[in-house]
């Protein structure tokens, strides 16, 4: 049994992935399933007395935007955040280093956005129905206070985690502590990782990195008004030091780790201040 929660609505958390999803299992004592939701791997556990819902994915923008919308219509949160790894836009961000979302946009290649100007479709890939009427968006920008306080959990939750120690860092820059910047996150169904495609966007995007899910959850949140916050820690710099197939679950899982004790953190300010 869970410890008496308060009566607020819950808030939610949505990880992509199994090695991201683990470091809950040790942050979170009375992580536990919950059997109400169907085929869906749902837990709950509570945090400074509130009711926290965490759901397990799967990466890519279908399974991501799938789940959100269970979350928000099985269970009306207050809010829900999201995060784990991401690659690094940035030519100076490294591995460890976080990216608070604060826009989110689905990239594609350039020829891509061009071709549907091109026959008089909207640039953008954010588009959906919202009580009858298309909505067609370049972006989604963050809620200005839930990103401040997102700031503030991911640069205390990154001062306590160090210097990376998992695969990735490159050898001949010194090991320092995790840079913490807002920016464009950018969202795709697959991973960007030859050097010129990840300059092409950096260039047409501005984003600071690349995700599978963001912009996707960001989409279904926009869609039903529900608050959203996004933190993603660098799990790799393709372009600084290209992580091998072996080295990718350990980056991923560390990554993810990091992500999950700023979500945390996040959460348990959101508590505090009455959302």
């Amino acid at each position: 049994m869970l410890r008496a929660m308060n009566h607020r609505a819950p808030l939610a958390i949505l990880v992509p992935t199994r090695g991201e999803f683990t470091p809950y299992g040790a942050l979170l004592p009375d992580l536990q399933p919950l059997a109400s939701a169907g085929a869906w791997e749902l837990y709950e556990a509570a945090l400074a007395g509130r009711r926290l819902l965490l759901i397990l994915s799967a990466a890519g923008p279908v399974n991501a935007a799938a789940a959100t919308e269970r979350l928000i219509a099985q269970f009306a949160p207050a809010a829900v955040l999201h995060g784990g790894s991401a690659g690094a836009h940035n030519p100076a961000l490294m591995p460890g280093d976080v990216v608070v979302g604060s826009r989110f946009v689905i990239v594609a290649a350039p020829g891509v956005r061009e071709a549907r100007i091109a026959r008089g479709l909207p640039g953008s890939l954010i588009r959906f129905y919202r009580y009858g009427e298309m909505v067609s968006l370049e972006y989604i920008d963050a809620q200005p206070e839930l990103l401040r306080q997102a700031e503030q959990a991911a640069a205390a939750a990154s001062q306590a985690a160090g210097p990376w120690q998992a695969p990735g860092w490159p050898q001949a820059l010194p090991r320092r502590a995790p840079f913490v910047v807002s920016g464009v996150v950018g969202s795709a169904d697959a991973w960007t990782i030859e050097a010129e495609a990840l300059r092409e966007l950096r260039v047409l995007y501005q984003a600071e990195c690349e995700d599978m899910e963001s912009a996707y959850v960001a989409q279904v949140c926009a869609m039903h008004g529900v608050p959203f916050a996004a933190i993603r820690v660098m799990s790799d710099n393709e372009a600084a030091c290209a992580l091998t197939p072996e080295e990718v679950p350990a980056a991923i899982t560390e990554a993810g780790d990091r992500a999950a004790r700023s979500l945390l953190a996040l959460a348990a300010t959101l508590t505090r201040a009455g959302v």
